[in-house]
């Protein structure tokens, strides 16, 4: 089919309308427009590069998706058995939809003789095998798509705040070589961020720093957000390697513990000692979760995976222990004071003598464990030795 040529604003915003009309036809809650101009970064991110997954793209479109919040609230008490579970499922039911939904519009934009491309919404990281998966840098930040197209605004956390839902949504994106009209970022008058910070004492290796600020300019459009320590942190806790919190007082759902690391070889040599052991989360009674299988039988979802292997692999295998940043915030103070009540009142998990994870008040977990932590003095192998340079690489870079 020959592409039409959209070179007017008014055919590129009869374009945007019909994306849009679509869009909100599937329930999204918001939909962005971006350029290559808009998502220009003087410091050439390669995250806002939007050629970088189709090299003729000339536009992005963002929208997002809500997650369920009576779900969030279970799961930041502990509730038994399914309140982990549940959440878990919501999380990738909602990822499915989203690449779903993205398939679909890239139909519509190839029948109208368009090229289009899926961003991944997740799992899909620049370098190869475990290098892509410790630095975590994506082909395109969904992010920064979001906020200068206006779906959301930053918060202090990082993650995109929706006035009505807060952090807890999950980002969708498709680029194209249609010429789209962009659509603007939302005035500061417009975030529902206010600098509460509670979100950086929810994450248990304080990943995010209470004062320090990243600035991110992108299309002569400057966000800020909070600068983040070594991700190598929030690897530790949200990939299930360690729950504890640094104060003692409460855990992730990971019943695993290690010492609060002060420095960042600190950290580094914990991860490194973590890396081969596989990540177990067994709740008794719980209920069947997120339907892996679809992945190899779904015939949208396989020809999805089909070139990314590894990103099929880490979905397939990933199980939610954290999250706490995104989960936290409403976006509303009382509502996220009441989260952050119900999480460090909601226990430490533990693992029983049968494998299974349970909670209990901190100080009957203490005794469980008898405050004995897994010795990070010890010397390295070889092999984590490899892993602490490979590591700090990625962190540093």
């Amino acid at each position: 089919m020959t592409s039409i040529k959209n070179n007017t604003k008014e055919k590129r915003g009869f374009l945007n309308k019909e994306i849009k009309g679509f869009l909100e036809g599937k329930r999204a809650i918001g939909v962005g427009f971006a350029t290559k101009e808009t998502m220009y970064s003087p410091k050439g991110i390669p995250s806002a590069d939007i050629t970088s997954l189709l090299p003729e793209a000339e536009s992005a479109i963002c929208f997002a998706l809500p997650l369920e919040k009576d779900k969030i609230r279970a799961y930041l008490r502990k509730d038994l058995p399914h309140g982990r579970v549940d959440h878990n499922k919501n999380n990738f039911d909602t990822y499915i939809k989203i690449i779903k939904i993205c398939e679909e519009l890239k139909k519509i934009l190839k029948k109208r003789g368009y090229n289009a491309a899926l961003i991944l919404p997740n799992f899909d990281y620049r370098g190869e095998g475990l290098r892509s998966n410790i630095s975590q840098k994506p082909y395109i930040s969904l992010r920064y798509l979001a906020v200068r197209s206006g779906v959301g605004t930053f918060g202090w956390s990082g993650n995109v705040l929706m006035k009505g839902y807060g952090a807890p949504i999950l980002l969708g994106g498709v680029v194209t070589n249609a010429k789209l009209e962009p659509t603007d970022p939302l005035p500061e008058s417009e975030s529902v961020c206010n600098n509460c910070k509670l979100c950086t004492k929810v994450c248990a290796f304080r990943f995010m720093s209470d004062d320090e600020q990243t600035t991110v300019t992108l299309g002569e459009q400057t966000f800020n957000y909070s600068k983040r320590k070594k991700i190598a942190r929030c690897l530790m806790v949200c990939g299930g390697y360690s729950g504890l919190d640094k104060t003692g007082k409460w855990s992730t759902w990971c019943p695993e513990r290690h010492p609060y690391p002060e420095t960042d070889d600190d950290v580094y040599r914990i991860f490194a000692k973590e890396l081969d052991r596989p990540i177990r989360f067994h709740v008794r009674e719980e209920r069947e979760g997120f339907d892996r299988t679809q992945l190899n039988q779904d015939p949208v979802l396989k020809e999805v995976f089909s070139g990314k292997e590894h990103a099929a692999r880490v979905f397939k295998f990933t199980n939610l222990s954290c999250g706490n940043c995104q989960m936290i915030c409403w976006g509303d103070p009382e509502q996220t004071a009441e989260n952050y009540r119900i999480l460090i009142n909601s226990g430490c998990t533990i693992r029983d003598d049968e494998g299974y994870i349970d909670v209990k008040s901190c100080d009957e977990a203490k005794k469980y464990y008898k405050i004995k932590y897994p010795d990070t003095d010890q010397e390295l192998t070889p092999k984590q030795k490899e892993y602490v340079k490979l590591i700090k690489e990625c962190n540093e870079t």
